[in-house]
């Protein structure tokens, strides 16, 4: 959620004329994220956001619209997309596909508590079980033909060691198939920006558009890898919390809490990976955000660890309520 295509007041405008979401009084760009165009706008009816999708395509952008109207229609706390005149959510601005939502409440957290490590996982579960019977089309392009993709791309700019450890991890990543494992539909980026809060209670999840159709238990490792990590160091009590409260809601079958640390490594080393793309070829934009790569190398390193294996297996025992 960065500024990569700058709009006019004018051209805003224009573009809210199409709406009966009152005239807008102000806008600015929305610095969080790295993958589309946002800003913030405040009408005479209330507060919104903009989203110019910057990799998606028109043809895309329908299921993800869908997607986001289920959620809502099932008390999921995320952005509802909004119609203009002629009933449509999907319109476009500036040569890009556009969309206004409503503006959730709330704020980011940076430091998690164990109780936001418990309301993620309980919305998390919430949202695994509200969309069991949805159909999502959207595959997962991060995958591991991705990862190895992504590594020959950057390679010759890694350091000796960090190669060796990428080349070793997908050598064991390899080795296992998540064919079995229980599947649908996957946010696969909520990392703490992506959610807000009011008062310690959980007020929206955003930035659904990355989701696709995937092994569940790694979206509960994408997540936790950001939640119940301090500053890139495991939190085995957070661990144990947020899973606790989504098994309250979805328990976990006996193969994946087999697989819980595998993934737990595959999602480290996913986003590892990602943020050296981006720290080596940076994405032109006016407002733009760049994550530290350093810390998914630290918590992939942990999870690699015998001690760190064996907390994990134990973790997803646990039905800690701390």
């Amino acid at each position: 959620m960065s500024v990569f295509t700058r709009i006019t007041r004018p051209q805003l405008d224009q573009f809210f004329s199409a709406y009966t979401l009152g005239e807008v009084i102000s806008f600015e760009g929305i610095t969080d994220g790295i993958d589309n165009t946002n800003y913030g706008v405040i009408t005479t009816q209330g507060s919104f956001v903009l989203t110019l999708f910057e990799s998606l395509t028109a043809d895309q952008l329908p299921h993800f619209l869908t997607l986001l109207a289920h959620l809502g229609k099932n008390s999921l706390l995320c952005p509802s997309p909004q119609s203009d005149r002629q009933k449509n959510s999907l319109r476009q601005l500036n040569g890009k596909p556009a969309a206004v939502f409503k503006r959730l409440s709330g704020l980011a957290i940076v430091s998690p508590s164990i109780l936001h490590c418990q309301e993620i996982g309980l919305q998390l579960a919430s949202l695994h079980r509200c969309t069991q019977a949805h159909v999502f089309p959207i595959k997962n392009g991060n995958d591991l033909s991705w990862c190895k993709t992504v590594l020959n791309k950057i390679g010759a700019y890694l350091s000796a060691e960090d190669r060796e450890l990428i080349d070793d991890e997908l050598a064991y990543q390899a080795k296992y198939s998540h064919a079995n494992l229980p599947s649908g539909v996957i946010h696969a980026d909520l990392f703490r920006d992506n959610a807000l809060f009011v008062d310690d209670r959980l007020s929206g999840l955003l930035d659904f558009y990355s989701a696709c159709t995937d092994t569940l238990l790694l979206d509960v490792a994408i997540a936790a890898n950001d939640w119940c990590c301090d500053n890139g160091t495991v939190n085995h009590q957070k661990f144990a919390a947020l899973l606790a409260a989504y098994e309250s809601l979805r328990p976990l079958e006996p193969l994946e809490k087999q697989y819980w640390p595998t993934l737990l490594r595959a999602a480290a080393l996913r986003f590892w990976l990602s943020r050296l793309e981006h720290q080596r070829y940076p994405r032109p934009g006016e407002m733009t955000q760049q994550k530290d790569p350093l810390v998914f190398r630290r918590i992939l390193g942990q999870h690699r660890q015998p001690a760190c294996l064996s907390g994990n297996t134990n973790t997803v025992n646990l039905r800690s309520t701390a």
